[in-house]
């Protein structure tokens, strides 16, 4: 077996384009910044899935959802499939989670090691997000969320201290002392919304005013249909919240990365300070991205590059320095990346698996151009939503409707031509559609998607016991942290 170690960073919500590195010149990340000086960075890394718990799923078993079975936040990963943590205990390495993982408990089985875990509420998720089939009602989080974005102190910025306090304090004492090969997962919340920071951070982002303010927030016409009707179910286009406080939450998200960057830089100074950097491989990723405001949006759950493409970047002793990757890449690759680190054999499962190891696109040996799939089948859409990127161009495929959306990512960075309906590009499209079909059958699987919602909807009281629970709820009922974990004096 390979005796590295590896430490591996995982953040929640946080959209590349909000990353020095990644050519941000607004925002402040030094520490992110410094690993991907010090090693490789993947430019186009994707999710497989723009929502946490199915995503966070994909990152455990190397399977999409479509594969793996978990739809949305409500169908969490326990443990079912093997995990790389399993697969990397059973070979002898120590394996030690801290902090948000998101899956259903903190047992051995569903993934090992786990200390101070945030996982779904009560091992049951959130019941709203296996609910598409709503027509006609409206959600307010949105709206509610712009409106009290700000200076603040949430539970998740109390919980990411902890997270770097208790992950310094193993590299400080267990790591030095470990005799085997060890794996640190490291799970921070921010830059998760709610969009609230200490005073500090946001004030760096002064005068609000320097962000633009998309031009969909007050005309969503360049948009697709589908889109125009996922931010009316948000009232985002009704006009409910001004330009400044539009600004003020990009401002306080800006202001969360640079607080999540602080953090991560704490774990990385331990790092170096106990003397384990030179047999260390970091890697740095996160679920999925954040609108951030761009195309009259915040949160996920849409095929956007904020929200579908993630900051990715190793770095260690046998990953080059300095480099940058265009090569596309998927957080299905890191189940294969740590089989690959370690030196384990794969079995036949694994053999199948649709990721690679990501030490071969460093060394430029993948055989052929990869297509990178992602998939939704949660809240916000009646039916599911799949993403194609191959070379320079991505699709968008909206189940139950015949329109694509198609973008010449080179040309158009910011996804502001959508060249879908265009006659000249319907080769392309048709193309693109053949090889995601290739993959998955786009219809099957929202058919089978939507049977397995409803049966879990019924079995948590139907509908309308969870839209009144839920009902005078102003903001979406995070992930509480642990108890006893943060003080909330």
């Amino acid at each position: 077996m390979n005796q590295k170690n590896t430490l591996i960073i995982f953040s929640d919500q946080h959209n590349a384009r909000v990353t020095g590195c990644y050519g941000n010149k607004i925002v402040k990340t030094p520490n992110i910044d410094r690993l991907a000086r010090r090693g490789t960075l993947f430019e186009n890394a994707y999710t497989s899935n723009p929502i946490c718990v199915p995503a966070r799923a994909s990152f455990a078993t190397g399977e999409y959802s479509s594969t793996h079975g978990y739809w949305d936040n409500c169908h969490a990963f326990a443990g079912e499939i093997p995990s790389w943590g399993s697969r990397l205990k059973e070979a002898g390495v120590t394996v030690t989670t801290i902090g948000k993982l998101h899956y259903k408990d903190a047992s051995e089985k569903t993934f090992p090691g786990q200390r101070i875990p945030m996982n779904v509420t009560n091992g049951l998720g959130d019941p709203l997000t296996a609910i598409r089939t709503l027509k006609g009602i409206k959600s307010n989080v949105s709206i509610n969320q712009i409106k009290i974005a700000g200076e603040g102190e949430a539970d998740y910025v109390k919980y990411d201290r902890c997270i770097a306090d208790a992950a310094a304090e193993y590299l400080r004492t267990e790591a030095q002392k470990e005799k085997n090969p060890w794996c640190l997962y490291v799970g921070f919340t921010t830059p998760h919304n709610p969009y609230l920071v200490p005073e500090e951070y946001i004030k760096q982002y002064e005068p609000y005013s320097q962000f633009a303010v998309a031009k969909e927030w007050h005309d969503d016409t360049n948009l697709h249909p589908v889109m125009r009707e996922f931010r009316n179910k948000k009232r985002l286009n009704e006009g409910l919240v001004t330009d400044f406080e539009i600004q003020k939450t990009i401002a306080a998200y800006y202001g969360m990365v640079s607080f999540l960057d602080d953090m991560i830089g704490r774990v990385l100074n331990t790092l170096d300070e106990a003397g384990l950097t030179d047999d260390t491989r970091v890697i740095y990723l996160d679920d999925h991205g954040d609108c951030a405001g761009s195309h009259g949006l915040f949160f996920k759950s849409n095929m956007f590059e904020e929200s579908v493409r993630i900051p990715f970047i190793m770095a260690g002793p046998d990953i080059p320095q300095g480099k940058r990757i265009k090569e596309p890449i998927s957080i299905v690759d890191v189940y294969p990346t740590l089989l690959d680190f370690y030196g384990l054999p794969e079995t036949e499962r694994e053999k199948n698996l649709p990721g690679i190891s990501l030490r071969q696109v460093i060394q430029e040996k993948t055989k052929k151009e990869r297509c990178i799939y992602s998939e939704y089948f949660s809240v916000g859409y009646e039916h599911s939503v799949f993403m194609l990127r191959m070379k320079n161009y991505k699709l968008v495929y909206f189940a139950g409707n015949s329109q694509c959306q198609l973008f010449d990512l080179e040309k158009d960075p910011k996804e502001q031509n959508d060249l879908g309906n265009r006659k000249e590009f319907a080769d392309i499209v048709e193309q693109l559609k053949r090889k995601l079909y290739q993959i998955v059958n786009p219809e099957q699987l929202d058919e089978l998607s939507l049977k397995a919602q409803e049966k879990m909807v019924e079995e948590r009281g139907g509908i309308d016991a969870i839209l009144s629970e839920r009902k005078g709820k102003s903001v979406v009922p995070f992930t509480p942290v642990p108890e006893g974990v943060i003080d909330r004096k």
